[in-house]
């Protein structure tokens, strides 16, 4: 019967102290979850059973994101404008008359010009981490 009174003392100390580090976010993951609807705050019954941290997201992660689907986008776009670049070759290849031969060309010089502008462009989104250290930390990823 001693042995089970420790036990369930020992059982009482973990699940108290396991709630602490829980409730450093439990607060955020409730008001992120509420957004949509500050009137349920009352009528949720919230508790954060099991929370763990799975890592962090540095100022490097961020710019490394930013950077590929800026690139991922930059591509759909030239990949659009080659498109619409063949198909004024596939015009022009079928244009008699002068005047729309001269057209042509001039849309598919055009066309040159933006493709050429487009593989140039850099990211233009990435001003709010020129003064930051690649190491800081933005957020932190927790499983919950």
């Amino acid at each position: 019967m001693k042995n089970v009174i420790y036990l369930l003392v020992a059982v009482f100390l973990v699940s108290c102290g396991g709630t602490n580090t829980n409730s450093v976010y439990e607060k955020t993951i409730r008001e992120h979850i509420l957004k949509g609807n500050p009137n349920s705050y009352g009528d949720l019954n919230f508790k954060v059973v099991e929370l763990t941290e799975q890592g962090t997201v540095t100022v490097a992660d961020s710019i490394a994101y930013l950077t590929d689907e800026f690139r991922k986008d930059k591509d759909l776009i030239i990949k659009r404008v080659e498109l619409a670049k063949k198909m004024s070759e596939d015009l022009l290849s079928k244009a008699k008359k002068q005047s729309d031969i001269d057209k042509y060309n001039a849309d598919i010089a055009a066309i040159n010009a933006r493709v050429d502008s487009l593989k140039n462009l850099v990211p233009d989104n990435l001003q709010g981490y020129d003064s930051r250290n690649a190491n800081d930390e933005l957020a932190k990823i927790v499983r919950w």
